[in-house]
């Protein structure tokens, strides 16, 4: 496909977030998280129970329209996607995830290797003292090509071992 066509096609992607907000008179723009499992957004990534409710609601990639109409549907059926009682608009209004137990913000969601915590901070502050002191010695440990280090080249060579 070329380039310039794709680019076309980026443009026209429309604005869920910037349509939430213009809809339901929000002060500034829901997060992508709202329905997608990252901000990154893009397809196959809806996977929060309000992104879910309102594609069983008609809403369609792309489409501003099934947006609206959902939505819509949203606000008649007083829908609330963490079954805290409080509507998905009413918490969206409130500037609030509507998938957040209670209907607060609720913590970011942590991925990855920084999610575990602080262990893994002092493992790696650790490995970085390691790899410093490592340094700091002037480069002694070496690896020649054949696998052995200069310490053990050095023993081979002065006891005529092989280890």
């Amino acid at each position: 496909m070329p380039s310039f066509l794709i680019a076309m096609a980026l443009l026209a992607t429309p604005d869920f977030p910037g349509a939430i907000q213009q809809q339901l008179g929000l002060a500034a723009p829901p997060a992508c998280t709202i329905c997608h499992a990252t901000d990154a957004g893009g397809a196959g990534t809806v996977v929060k129970p309000f992104g879910v409710y309102l594609r069983s609601r008609g809403l369609q990639p792309f489409d501003e329209t099934s947006l609206h109409n959902a939505l819509l549907a949203d606000i008649a059926e007083k829908h609330s996607s963490n079954s805290s009682g409080v509507s998905d608009i009413d918490a969206l209004r409130a500037g609030e995830d509507p998938n957040a137990p209670g209907g607060d913000t609720g913590p970011t969601p942590a991925y990855g290797c920084s999610s575990v915590g602080s262990a893994n901070l002092l493992a790696l502050l650790a490995i970085a003292a390691w790899v410093c002191s490592r340094a700091s010695l002037g480069g002694r440990l070496r690896i020649h090509e054949d696998g052995l280090s200069h310490a053990k080249r050095s023993r081979k060579a002065a006891f005529g071992r092989s280890g």
